[in-house]
């Protein structure tokens, strides 16, 4: 899309906003959090707080609400061990879980997988929260009945489900330079039916940089250029409960997207600076599925999961900043067209009352296809099954273990080399995944943990077949990555007024993906070479001293080192990442929010280029209104400081916002 457009599509967000002011002024009822979908939920054990869904870090819907995190990469760096980065030359947001990308910790929803089949990515800035329940991250250690692929967890974000006959909520804001926002959920709910329905939209013209950005040949400052950004996401899900314990769902999310890529406004020297003037006129998705749990006896049950995701994607490259030609090389349109088309089936039963078994098996194909304007398309298919079991025996009030495996294989079915067009035939690849865990329970408190889980990752299709851009060699031939986790720690509340979560993790990595250069002059390749570890420490707590105070600290340390070839850096991870807050409320009607983020240094590219340290001051004041109405404003990056994640790409200086909520 490009700049022009976006006046049209800003007015439509304006006037979206405006009809939302009347609501503040209307009568409600009184209105509930967002409850998550049970069903999108993946659990290991029935008790969350006493056995091993005790380790999985949730981001609530009001945390999500509370720090004003409009879509999922804001939010995720609620998280303890969860760093957020900027592939600045993509202009694409993704997270790393305790030092795992997007590709080795998959994002599901309400347990679907929803990761491009392509890359194993997903651009988290495209989807918005404003339907969310729940998010919730495994780290190493994650349920079995996941299938395949997480070899550093997984990321499922949990929507909501209706608890009353009609509850919801309306939400609009402003943001600095051209940006709004407006969402709308509600829900109805009847004795055996549920209909919930969701819309949000969110757009920016720019982003402000900071008043400290030294100008460049490429970016001078003020408004960073072609920055513009408009995602709008609509999902609805009705659900049928013929029975207290059986109940199913078919869910719909459609999501359509739009972005610019700013341009490189770093330091290197010429020679090494990216030249990219992208634009990308669709980042689409369409996701359909159905989830059902069926009670087949007293202490059995069966779940069943079918789904399918479609992506969409144009990418514009031109030749310069006035985006008005597009000469090849370096100018094109490429387009992109997959689908994921699968389903699992969970069966569950207590074997004793004290022992309880679950067993998963999942199918998925993958399907990507790929052309540039005017050349040849090709497409790339792959098929996927896991079997998973999981068994835990509580043998005692207090103490439990889970042990569980999967199996996974991999199986390709069409494979194409995109320079001479031949095909490159099938392969197949499997991997075993053993894992234990240890849990104890403190008679008043939190639970104690010891795990131990081998993971594996299957090389997506562009690690496999990309010649990337002409400075690869594709390695149709790469196995999967593996990575064993050692994880100790505590969770839970140490008094009435003080949680605490603990944890010391390790990850021994295998076989893992590494480029090797020169493998003929000047060009690399994927080969499976690397042995890595990450190793670190979580630590976080929420406090609660009086009732007008709250105060909440998260803090990771992770030192990610390449055993097998130190000189090759290890990108988008700082050693040190905080996040502080308090929420003070002098006044019932009134909280004050200031909040803190701080990352030391990282690495950008493999060659050791990378970002300094920075910190950010973050303020919000909430004033609550009669009707279940909420007027917050705030800054972020108050200070205004200049700062980036990825070398060269600079994010926003002080932005001020406003927003106001009608619960109902």
């Amino acid at each position: 899309m490009s700049q022009a457009k976006l006046p049209t599509a800003l007015m439509s967000s304006r006037i979206a906003f405006l009809l939302l002011l009347p609501a503040i002024f209307s009568p409600s009822l009184q209105a509930a959090e967002p409850q998550p979908f049970e069903l999108g939920e993946i659990v290991i054990t029935a008790d969350a707080e006493t056995g091993a869904d005790a380790m999985t870090s949730r981001i609530s819907a009001d945390s999500i609400r509370k720090f004003e995190r409009k879509d999922l990469s804001e939010a995720l760096r609620l998280s303890p061990g969860v760093v957020t980065n900027n592939n600045g030359p993509r202009n694409e947001a993704g997270a790393y879980v305790r030092g795992f990308d997007l590709r080795q910790t998959p994002i599901f929803i309400d347990g679907i997988p929803v990761y491009v089949p392509y890359d194993g990515y997903v651009d988290l800035q495209r989807f918005t929260t404003a339907d969310v329940a729940d998010i919730k991250v495994s780290k190493g250690f994650s349920s079995a009945t996941y299938g395949a692929n997480t070899l550093g967890g997984a990321i499922n974000i949990v929507t909501r489900k209706p608890q009353k006959a009609f509850e919801g909520d309306l939400l609009g804001g402003w943001m600095q330079q051209g940006g709004y926002q407006s969402a709308l959920n509600t829900g109805f709910r009847s004795e055996h039916w549920y209909l919930q329905l969701g819309g949000s939209f969110v757009s920016q013209h720019s982003y402000p940089m900071s008043k400290s950005f030294a100008p460049t040949p490429n970016e001078n400052g003020g408004n960073r250029d072609n920055a513009y950004r408009q995602d709008w996401r609509v999902s609805a899900k009705i659900g049928y409960m013929p029975n207290k314990t059986d109940e199913y769902a078919l869910g719909y999310i459609l999501q359509r997207g739009e972005k610019g890529n700013p341009v490189y406004a770093g330091t290197l020297p010429a020679a090494q600076q990216p030249r990219r003037y992208w634009q990308w006129p669709e980042w689409d998705k369409q996701t359909i599925y159905f989830i059902g749990h069926t009670q087949i006896s007293k202490n059995s049950y069966i779940k069943e999961r079918l789904y399918f995701d479609r992506f969409i994607n144009s990418l514009f490259a031109y030749n310069n900043g006035n985006y008005n030609t597009q000469n090849p090389p370096s100018g094109f349109q490429s387009y992109y067209d997959d689908y994921t088309l699968g389903g699992s089936l969970e069966f569950g039963t207590k074997l004793t009352e004290k022992n309880t078994l679950k067993a998963a098996l999942h199918g998925k194909y993958d399907r990507h296809k790929e052309h540039n304007a005017g050349a040849p398309y090709y497409t790339f298919e792959d098929a996927t099954y896991s079997l998973g079991l999981e068994d835990t025996h509580q043998f005692t009030s207090r103490f439990s273990v889970t042990a569980g495996a999967s199996y996974d294989r991999r199986s390709v079915i069409k494979a194409v080399d995109t320079n001479t067009g031949k095909s490159l035939g099938g392969k197949t690849f499997s991997a075993l995944n053993p894992q234990i865990g240890f849990f104890y329970k403190l008679r008043e408190h939190g639970t104690f943990h010891f795990t131990v889980a081998r993971k594996s990752r299957f090389p997506t299709i562009k690690d496999r077949y990309s010649y990337r851009l002409g400075a690869a060699i594709p390695n149709p031939d790469l196995q999967p990555e593996h990575a064993v986790h050692y994880d100790i720690g505590y969770d839970g509340d140490l008094t009435k007024k003080l949680s605490i979560h603990a944890s010391l993790f390790a990850a021994m990595v295998d076989n893992t993906i590494q480029t090797v250069a020169n493998v003929t002059p000047g060009v690399f390749q994927f080969q499976n070479v690397g042995k890595s570890q990450n190793l670190g420490t979580e630590l976080g707590f929420t406090c609660k001293p009086c009732s007008a105070i709250e105060l909440g600290t998260n803090y990771t340390y992770l030192d990610r080192k390449n055993i097998s070839q130190p000189n090759v850096k290890l990108v988008d991870t700082p050693k040190h990442a905080l996040f502080t807050w308090a929420d003070i409320r002098p006044v019932e009607w009134l909280s004050i929010i200031p909040s803190a983020e701080y990352n030391s240094s990282r690495f950008s590219l493999s060659t050791g280029a990378g970002v300094g340290a920075y910190a950010l001051l973050n303020l919000k004041i909430a004033i609550r209104l009669p009707g279940q109405t909420t007027l917050s404003f705030g800054a972020n990056n108050l200070c205004d400081r200049n700062y980036a994640i990825t070398e060269g790409y600079y994010l926003a200086g002080r932005t001020l916002y406003a927003n106001v909520q009608v619960k109902f």
